[in-house]
């Protein structure tokens, strides 16, 4: 928790969103906004993890809004943005943005595609979306018309949990209620 001057924890407010504000959100980005670069890990597909990473140029230099999309199982499962970021520090983020995975371009289509099919794949499924992961879809329009699910899920179009047994009764339990209890 951080401290003031006086010693004393303070605590920290609240936005409007009922979430923890970590400094200004990412305001809305149209086209007076222009993309810099749009970019997505190499192997997606196999890992049925994507990292998408999108780029627009503004006055006070480059924002950056990394998504993550776990095709498998939850769909949209962060985000995070970076404001203010000047061309070393957006090579670096671009550098580091997928771990051991190479990133290269994506079409801004697939990456709404994803990025958008994702949020809603979570909603449909009960998943929850953290609140950061939102305030980044400003950075990205949404598609036009309904979202495409054909990319999400295991072969019978349903969510593939990993975790523990505790974990998976957790997130099953108020979907199917007693059936679970020991």
């Amino acid at each position: 928790m951080p401290v003031s001057r006086s010693g004393k924890h303070k605590k920290k407010r609240k936005g409007p969103d009922g979430c923890l504000s970590s400094g200004s959100p990412v305001s809305a980005m149209g086209p007076e906004h222009p993309l810099e670069c749009c970019a997505i890990n190499r192997n997606w597909r196999d890992a049925h993890m994507a990292y998408i990473v999108v780029v627009r140029k503004a006055a006070g230099g480059f924002t950056a809004a990394v998504f993550l999309i776990d095709t498998w199982g939850v769909g949209l499962k962060d985000g995070f943005a970076h404001k203010g970021l000047d061309r070393i520090s957006l090579d670096q983020l671009l550098a580091h943005a997928a771990g051991a995975d190479e990133l290269i371009d994506c079409p801004l289509t697939l990456a709404q595609e994803l990025v958008y099919g994702g949020l809603e794949w979570a909603r449909l499924h009960g998943f929850r979306t953290p609140a950061e992961a939102i305030r980044c879809l400003k950075i990205l329009p949404a598609p036009p018309g309904e979202p495409d699910f054909s990319r999400f899920g295991g072969k019978d179009r349903k969510p593939i949990l990993l975790g523990s047994l505790a974990t998976v009764k957790k997130w099953l339990a108020p979907r199917i209620g007693s059936a679970l209890k020991d």
